[in-house]
């Protein structure tokens, strides 16, 4: 009875992910909106000056290493943390014993 009330609440948050997610129906933003170039003002910004500013040939590693340097060091800081405490918490305990 427990797996059938999960398995049925995890169907229904699914399903309202999907209509929140339709552009259609729930919300306005998104592939499907007129607003999407408006709000995406960023990329056309970044293919058309990357170049010229970064002076790289690949616009992703620009992007990543030099727009968004200092987020990107931040995702490594919390990802080598997160790594850090999962190794720290598998580690066997030690004992008295020794």
């Amino acid at each position: 009875m427990k797996r059938t009330i999960a398995f049925l609440s995890l169907l229904f948050v699914l399903g309202a992910l999907l209509y929140i997610a339709n552009p259609d129906y729930g919300l306005k933003f998104g592939l499907g909106s007129e607003d999407w170039k408006n709000l995406r003002y960023t990329d056309d910004y970044y293919i058309e000056h990357g170049v010229d500013e970064v002076g790289g040939t690949n616009i992703v590693t620009d992007i990543v290493f030099d727009y968004r340097g200092y987020d990107t060091l931040g995702e490594a800081t919390v990802l080598f943390t997160a790594i850090a405490g999962a190794v720290a918490l598998a580690r066997p305990w030690r004992g008295d014993e020794q």
